[in-house]
């Protein structure tokens, strides 16, 4: 549904975005990770057509994104982290707005299914944080597109508004929907995405789906013994940490056990307490912002 070659973008003497290749497949919702400065914002925004790309190609549903900007209006729905809609303008207004923009007609049926039939009347600006996030999905799925294009899309929000519009987008992809986001929140792209990829200065470094980008990263097996007996020499690279536990970073992990399982026989000890723990995709971010 989306593809994307050998984008580039730069401002300046500053390269942004360094012949970045991936696509999305229809149905898909597809992540872009990267710290700020990274490229995520440019590259959605070229693929939405706010910035002219320096070169590549980019593709949505078939169509040029450069060439063929009016069809992809048609199919195409951006949320972004600030909507532009004027304070004094009322839910309803706002919805009348981007319909007309769209040229399709005013679908209230939408605020209600977003939980903002109560805010019809209401204006923009005395709306809650989840109630603004959730305007504004509805305002970019108006037209009903075929992709969505998210800008970290709950970010700002409570434990609450967080869940409730990630059951909106995990319905808009039941319903088909093509989503690409940029998120800073690891445990929403984990929840929600099918595929990552990770942005470092311009360039994708690692992409996959989530199981496959955690499969290869360490694991930790904390775990605490009634004799303490760990205080002794062994093969295996423990910690001691200041709670009482012991750590062992380890990537093959049955493997370790089998060894630390052994040693608490020999030494007659006894493990209390044992949690094997497996590095998320936080983890992995942090390894890769920091060049490794």
């Amino acid at each position: 549904m989306i593809n994307i070659v050998n984008l580039s973008k730069s401002y300046g003497n500053k390269k942004v975005l360094d012949n970045v290749s991936f696509h999305v497949k229809t149905g898909e919702i597809y992540a872009l990770l990267g710290v700020n400065g990274a490229g995520k914002t440019t590259t959605l925004e070229c693929l939405e057509g706010i910035r002219k790309p320096d070169g590549g190609q980019l593709s949505i549903h078939g169509l040029d994104v450069t060439r063929d900007r009016k069809e992809i209006q048609k199919i195409l729905g951006v949320q972004l982290q600030n909507s532009g809609i004027s304070g004094n303008m009322s839910v309803l207004d706002a919805m009348k707005m981007f319909c007309a923009w769209k040229g399709v007609p005013t679908d209230v049926d939408l605020l209600r299914q977003f939980g903002l039939q109560d805010q019809l009347k209401q204006p923009y600006r005395s709306l809650s944080a989840g109630q603004k996030r959730r305007l504004q999905l509805a305002l970019s799925l108006c037209h009903n597109p075929r992709v969505v294009i998210l800008d970290e899309p709950t970010a700002g929000l409570d434990v609450e508004g967080r869940y409730a519009l990630h059951q909106e987008i995990i319905r808009l992809k039941k319903n088909g929907v093509t989503i690409i986001l940029a998120s800073h929140d690891m445990d929403e792209v984990q929840l929600l995405c099918d595929r990552i990829a990770f942005l470092k200065e311009g360039r994708i470094v690692k992409e996959g789906t989530p199981r496959e980008l955690t499969a290869c990263a360490m694991s930790r097996i904390l775990f605490q013994t009634e004799k303490k007996s760990m205080k002794k020499p062994t093969t295996l690279a423990v910690h001691m940490l200041e709670d009482g536990y012991y750590s062992i970073l380890t990537n093959n992990t049955i493997s370790d056990l089998e060894t630390l399982f052994s040693y608490m026989k020999a030494e007659q000890d006894v493990i209390t307490d044992l949690r094997v723990e497996r590095a998320g995709l936080e983890t992995l971010f942090l390894n890769i912002a920091g060049g490794k």
